[in-house]
């Protein structure tokens, strides 16, 4: 699984725990929609920028520590790096 495909797993539980469309989610102060988007249409984007996954944080009112204090991460798999 890629970062982004994690990322996108997680905000998608997130979402779904909060009672939230992601259209909703979009138009949220901070929030670029063009970047969920991308975000939810992972094959076509490989990664997501720190800033990126800055604004989710902020806009769901959670660190980034939290968002990401989730076993979805441990199935992310990098290339070139061995674990």
């Amino acid at each position: 699984m890629t970062i982004t495909e994690a990322v996108a797993k997680r905000l998608g539980g997130i979402l779904k725990e909060r009672g939230m469309m992601k259209k909703e989610f979009r138009e949220l102060p901070g929030v670029k929609g063009q970047s969920v988007c991308n975000i939810f249409r992972t094959k076509s984007t490989p990664s997501i920028s720190m800033t990126t996954l800055y604004r989710v944080c902020s806009a769901l009112n959670m660190s980034m520590a939290e968002f990401l204090d989730d076993p979805v991460f441990d199935e992310v798999e990098v290339p070139g790096v061995n674990k």
